[in-house]
């Protein structure tokens, strides 16, 4: 019987130690396939947009095809039960706005996933400002015209929100609470539709995101009569402050929303890491921070760390809202 040759011994072994190396560190090939990009709601919100921006980047640099994958429904929970239950390999990632995702924790009762410790968090992308808008057409040219006429007609005007148990949904209520007003909450699936409604009139006023608003807003279809963050909107800048305009939020409360990616519990670190460090690498760019600051958001780029703990305070912090305000997401 013949002998392995020293050659074939080392090619052997050098094969070993490869197939040792990939097993040790699963991103060092990583990624070898398309990766899919979950979407809890329709295309044309301000998650959709934000999660495409990053999809293309990241096609580019790493030469795999990255796909959007819309999957609407229940407040985007329908998404996250998926994501949560696919396989930790990288492959399928879930970018979250924190409305939504962070409130369903308290708005709906025995989710089958755990919202602040049953994902692994990759990174923060981006912080993006709230705006009330109005039909184009309609009379309400301020904030105080909207207060004075809701309360010369109570129960007769309407907001409509991205779905029962959103952030929008949660800021309408705190905002009857605030001006002693009777609105007709009518929830939608998802921003895109929301804003439609109102660009038809088919409500009278609702809140929404800036990169959401802005096409119907260049369109001349809609109106912003405020803005909910503590500053005003580079985007925007002759828009007032909900506060400026004569109702600040409690304190602590905050009404601007952050954008975030997820992957399954699970993802190996050494992946989590290689798609954190991607997606800072995309989020610093300068002709993406120009887009983002254009469609009135604000880049952020974080550690996998720093947004876990961002959705575990903010699931606490929704927690309390959603008691003081009844609201259930069914």
């Amino acid at each position: 019987m013949h002998k392995p040759s020293v050659k074939l011994l080392a090619l052997l072994g050098a094969g070993l130690l490869s197939t040792h190396a990939l097993a040790q560190n699963p991103a060092a090939n990583y990624p070898q396939r398309p990766i899919r990009v979950v979407v809890g709601f329709p295309p044309g919100g301000a998650t959709d947009i934000l999660a495409r921006i990053v999809s293309q980047h990241m096609s580019a640099s790493w030469g795999q095809s990255v796909v959007v994958d819309n999957r609407g429904g229940a407040g985007g929970t329908v998404a996250a039960d998926m994501v949560s239950r696919a396989n930790p390999d990288g492959y399928t990632l879930m970018m979250v706005p924190s409305g939504p995702f962070t409130i369903s924790a308290s708005t709906y009762e025995n989710l089958p996933y755990d919202t602040a410790n049953g994902f692994a968090a990759l990174s923060l992308l981006a912080w993006v400002t709230n705006a009330i808008v109005v039909p184009a057409n309609s009379p309400i040219n301020n904030l105080q015209d909207l207060i004075r006429m809701a309360k010369e007609k109570p129960g007769q005007l309407s907001n409509s929100s991205s779905g029962n148990g959103s952030l929008h949904h949660l800021a309408g209520e705190v905002f009857k609470q605030l001006t002693g007003t009777k609105i007709i909450h009518v929830p939608f699936k998802g921003g895109g539709p929301a804003l439609v409604a109102i660009s038809t009139g088919e409500v009278t006023f609702g809140m929404s995101s800036l990169p959401s608003i802005m096409p119907l807003l260049q369109a001349k279809r809609i109106r912003p009569i405020v803005v909910t963050s503590q500053k005003r909107s580079a985007a925007l800048p002759d828009v007032p402050t909900i506060a400026e305009a004569g109702l600040p939020l409690p304190a602590g409360l905050e009404m601007r929303e952050w954008y975030g990616m997820v992957a399954p519990l699970k993802t190996p670190p050494a992946i989590v890491e290689k798609l954190n460090a991607e997606m800072v690498k995309i989020i610093r760019r300068p002709d993406v921070q120009t887009r983002l600051t254009e469609m009135g958001a604000e880049a952020a780029g974080s550690t996998p760390r720093e947004l876990a703990t961002q959705i575990a305070n903010d699931v606490k912090t929704w927690a309390k809202v959603v008691k003081e305000t009844g609201v259930k997401a069914n």
